[in-house]
């Protein structure tokens, strides 16, 4: 495997972690009836604006919680 290959693979796994956080933590706020929002999302988790509109997974989990 060449370093391509590598920094690919770890790309990934990082978008999957934080793919994984925003999911969680959607969810956290959903159990804990706390209105969701994307700056609540975006101080709880780290994460960029855009990352929520863009991904797709984490879009449609944000939809179905608002």
């Amino acid at each position: 495997m060449n370093k391509y290959d590598k920094m690919l693979e770890l790309n990934k796994k990082k978008s999957e972690e934080k793919v994984t956080s925003a999911v969680n933590t959607i969810r956290e706020m959903v159990v804990e009836k706390e209105k969701v929002s994307i700056p609540k999302l975006m101080k709880k988790t780290g994460l960029s604006r855009g990352f929520f509109y863009k991904n797709p997974t984490v879009r449609d989990t944000l939809n179905q919680a608002v």
